[in-house]
């Protein structure tokens, strides 16, 4: 006879731990299955926390190389490549170890197997039959194909980076988004040549002058080619021979060791027999997100899943949600839990400078049909930011134009990931500029820069 739970979460990342963490407080008896090789969910094991440590390295390395300017004199660093890949590890682990004490102590049944749907209520989890009441549907994501044919032994993709033994020689990185962007700028600080592509100029889709600026930074350490697609894909002696269509409609020729696949991802559902339950990816992907519900009343999603923004921070909040409708499901009651729409949408891309967005840009606005206004301040032209030697970026504020209320805020420069939450604060807070002028701006600070934006949109 098949086991039954009142709720079963599939996958426990960080948006399924949240959701059988949720449901659980919430009384439901809760199986939470990992598929996965270990524990710890994407961001720990292969993603954010990586990344984040090897651009850590690339940054200071940098920043020994630039010390000149602050007429600081140093031979150039040698990089230990091994112990830079260690110290990553190292640290993947004590955050992993912590991420497992949590899902261990949760209260909830933790099984360690592969799930599958044999029904609406019934799952196969590694062989045993189990009926739920309530699903959550948390598998995260997996590399997005390569569109194009490429030798197996040139193409890589993020997880591979993360197993390098030495920075390759040279590398065509094909994907211009977050993952895309830090890779190559940390590959670049390691001495490989690096040529970026991108079927479309960078951020085109919302913030085109905010993809020209970061263009032309990354210009200055490697082959920056934007909206110029990848025509052809051929073995040569060095290992791939690319040629790329340019803006001009010429076509320009590149010969490198490696491809890294950075044109996103897309859900982990194979295997899942999502189509037994009664759904289609179309039903995990688009249907009812704000209560992380599906066509299937009593099953929900949450996390990468879902194909929408991959944030950690929206992953949890995602996943306390799915939790809590679950368990309401479980007991015979209608979810009624619901996304905070006023969360306003926040990203960042841990380059160098650094960008960081939220709410919504000039250009989304314009095709809203959204009255706005806007001010930019560039920090090169800033007190701080000249003592710094920012050679980039700018923030720049975006508010409605009676009333002053903020909009949205886009950050590009020095320790933008950190300034970025002042403007959503107000955001979140429904703060208008005016309020912002009323906040005392500590001199000399990069915040400053906030001052004179806020004084021409006040």
């Amino acid at each position: 006879m098949a086991e039954s739970y009142d709720v079963v979460v599939i996958g426990v990342g960080s948006a399924g731990s949240r959701a059988a963490s949720r449901a659980h407080d919430a009384g439901a008896k809760v199986l939470a299955v990992e598929g996965g090789e270990e524990l710890g969910g994407l961001c720990i094991l292969r993603g954010c926390m990586p990344t984040k440590t090897l651009l850590e390295t690339a940054h200071r390395v940098h920043d020994i190389r630039d010390a000149a300017r602050f007429g600081i004199q140093v031979p150039e660093p040698v990089v230990d490549f091994p112990a830079q890949m260690e110290r990553m590890r190292r640290l993947v682990a004590r955050f992993q170890r912590a991420k497992v004490g949590s899902l261990e102590g949760g209260g909830y049944e933790l099984r360690r197997a592969r799930a599958r749907f044999l029904g609406p209520h019934t799952l196969d989890v590694g062989g045993e039959e189990v009926e739920a009441k309530a699903v959550v549907i948390s598998t995260g994501s997996v590399v997005r194909p390569f569109p194009y044919d490429a030798p197996a032994d040139v193409l890589l993709d993020s997880d591979d980076m993360f197993q390098l033994s030495a920075a390759p020689e040279s590398v065509l990185v094909e994907g211009a988004g977050a993952v895309g962007l830090e890779f190559a700028q940390w590959l670049a600080r390691m001495g490989t040549r690096v040529v970026v592509t991108s079927r479309s100029p960078w951020f085109h889709g919302w913030d085109p002058e905010l993809g020209e600026e970061l263009a032309a930074a990354f210009a200055e350490e490697m082959s920056v080619r934007p909206n110029s697609p990848i025509q052809s894909v051929v073995t040569c002696e060095a290992g791939a021979r690319v040629t790329l269509k340019l803006p001009d409609g010429s076509e320009e020729v590149h010969e490198v060791r490696h491809i890294l696949n950075a044109t996103g991802r897309i859900p982990a559902v194979e295997g899942l027999d999502i189509e037994a339950a009664g759904l289609t990816l179309d039903d995990i992907t688009s249907v009812g997100l704000d209560q992380r519900t599906t066509a299937q009343p009593h099953i929900f999603v949450a996390g990468d899943t879902t194909a929408q923004r991959a944030i950690l921070h929206e992953a949890n909040l995602e996943g306390i949600v799915a939790g809590k409708n679950a368990a309401a499901v479980a007991r015979g009651e209608e979810p009624v839990e619901r996304y905070d729409q006023d969360t306003p949408p926040m990203e960042v891309i841990f380059s160098d400078p650094v960008v960081a967005t939220v709410g919504r840009t000039p250009q989304e606005l314009r095709e809203q049909g959204v009255a706005f206004k806007a001010a930019r301040k560039d920090f090169p032209r800033q007190g701080r930011g000249i003592v710094v030697g920012a050679k980039h970026g700018f923030v720049r504020l975006v508010a409605e134009p009676e009333g002053g209320k903020v909009l949205g805020c886009q950050i590009f420069g020095p320790r933008a990931d950190d300034l970025i939450h002042i403007p959503t604060t107000v955001m979140r807070l429904g703060g208008t500029v005016r309020q912002m002028a009323t906040i005392p701006w500590y001199h000399p600070t990069l915040s400053e820069a906030f001052i004179e934006v806020i004084r021409e949109l006040s």
